[in-house]
This record gives structure tokens, sequence and C-alpha cells, in this order.
């Protein structure tokens, strides 16, 4: 086995580990907005990151160069938008229903990749993108023909979840990886801080109440994971990425269902069974 394909094995296998910890951010989230407002759990959430990654790698954000500041930026507001998306909608959805309509990404990425690379789309992503898209109808579409606004707000999080995935594979090439999650958490940081003190205030006193899920959600589920995924999209394309990880929307309905005691109605089974076959399909791809 040459060199490139062993690393990418590696990095495919540890992706898989960070799916399984994603999968349970959202059940966790969702259980921690009953005593945190949104926009501050978030601003906490990415300041201590920010705060314990610059400390940990103090040596790289000195020698950051101007290049690094532009790229960690723009993956920054992908991912601040990703979030905010993410945070104003899981709070009117279920969790278990959540994590799979964020699993659409995989769908969203392969496109992108074409428009950004100018790559021919082939069969298997449009097939899949088409059966994907009816799996989104049963899951948004709720007593007939009532739309949820919040799930299709969870969308627009699934799409700039693509496009942070996409950004990385464009600039992670030739910047340091540690340096650009570094950036973009400092950048996600900045934007919560200022959302925040906009829309809900600041209160650090909450801070003690939920230090052991604050501690959960900077170290387990953002640092370690983010660093990681920057990492290895040195070796790895964005759409096998995207791949790997929508494993977290198995992960996470399984986790839902045992830690917040949701059901899974027949309309949601049904759109979260076509959205599997549509990850399945690109699973049968020849070539990426």
């Amino acid at each position: 086995m040459g060199k490139n394909k062993r690393n990418g094995m590696v990095a495919s296998i540890i992706l898989v580990v960070v799916a399984l910890v994603w999968g349970t951010t959202f059940a966790v989230i969702k259980d921690t907005l009953g005593v945190v407002k949104p926009y501050s759990l978030m601003m906490f959430r990415f300041s201590f990151s920010a705060i314990l990654l610059s400390l940990l790698y103090f040596g790289k954000v000195k020698n950051m160069k101007k290049v690094d500041l532009k790229r960690g930026g723009i993956i920054g507001i992908f991912m601040f938008l990703a979030f905010y998306f993410m945070i104003i909608s899981i709070r009117f959805t279920t969790a278990s229903k959540f994590s799979f309509i964020i699993a659409s990404y995989v769908l969203i990425v392969p496109f992108l990749s074409w428009i950004i690379n100018k790559k021919k789309l082939d069969r298997y992503t449009i097939g899949s993108a088409v059966i994907a898209t009816v799996g989104l109808g049963f899951l948004t579409i709720e007593k007939g023909v009532n739309f949820n606004i919040w799930d299709l707000v969870a969308v627009c999080c699934s799409f700039f979840f693509a496009t942070h995935m996409v950004a990385i594979e464009k600039y992670s090439g030739d910047s340091d990886p540690i340096a650009l999650t570094i950036l973009q958490f400092i950048v996600t940081a900045i934007l919560f801080i200022v959302l925040t003190g906009v829309t809900e205030g600041y209160n650090l006193s909450i801070l003690p109440d939920i230090k052991w899920t604050l501690g959960y959600l900077v170290i387990v589920s953002t640092v370690i994971p983010f660093a990681i995924q920057n990492i290895v999209q040195k070796y790895i394309s964005s759409t096998r990425t995207a791949l790997i990880l929508t494993l977290q929307s198995a992960f996470g309905s399984v986790f839902a269902i045992y830690y917040l005691n949701e059901k899974m109605t027949k309309q949601v089974g049904i759109g979260c069974f076509l959205i599997f076959v549509a990850i399945m399909i690109q699973n049968l791809k020849g070539r990426e």
C-alpha cells in the first residue's frame, strides 16, 4: 500500500471517530439550551476553544502569515454561518431529525467542488441529489402540507457546513492546519461575541452551571475534532470527508433517542431512510 493510500485510510478512520463525537453534540446542545441562551452558548464555546488552542500552539499564532489570516478568516466566516443557523434551528426540531438534515451536506459538497474546480457531475451525484431532495421533503413537511420553517433553516446550516469543508480543502494544502483552526475559532468567537452583546447581553454568572457541558463542547467536540478535520483534509478530499462525516447523523439519531427520549415517526423514518440511500449511492461511485 502506497504512503498516500495509507495516509488516506488513517485519515478516514480518524474521521469516523470525529463523526461519532459530533453525533452526540446535537443532543447535548439541545439539552443545554434549556439553561443558557443560544448565542451565549456559542460565544462561550468558540471563545474558550480559541483561547485553549492559542495557548497550546502559541508559536504558531506568532508565526502566522498574512495569507493565513485571509484564509482562516474566510473559513471562519463559513463556520460562523453554519453554527448560527444550527443554533437558531435546533431548538425547534428534534435532535434526531436535525442530525439527518445536516447530513445532506454530503450532496452539497460535490456540487460546490464542481463549481469551484469545474469537475463534471456524474450520474451518482445527480441521482443521490434527487433522492435526498425527496427525503428532505419528508423530513421538513409535517401534518400533510405544513412546512416546519426551522427544518428549512437547518438545511442552510448544512449548506454552510459544506462550504466550510470545501474551503478547508482549498486552503489546507499549503497553510498550517492548526493555524487555520485557531483563526476560524477566533473569527467565529468574535462574531458570536458581537451577536450576543446585541441580542442577549453578557451573563458570565451562568458559567458555573454549564461548566461540565461547556468543557465537553470545547475540548471533546470542538478543539480536538476541528483540529483533526483541518489536518486530515490535507490527505483526503472534501467529498470523501463529507461522506464519512455523515455518519454523525446515524450516531446523532441513536444518541438523541437514548439521551433525550425522542421518538422517530414513520414519516421522519422514511425521510431518514431516503437520505441514507442517497449517501450509499454516493459511496457506490468508483471515483470522487
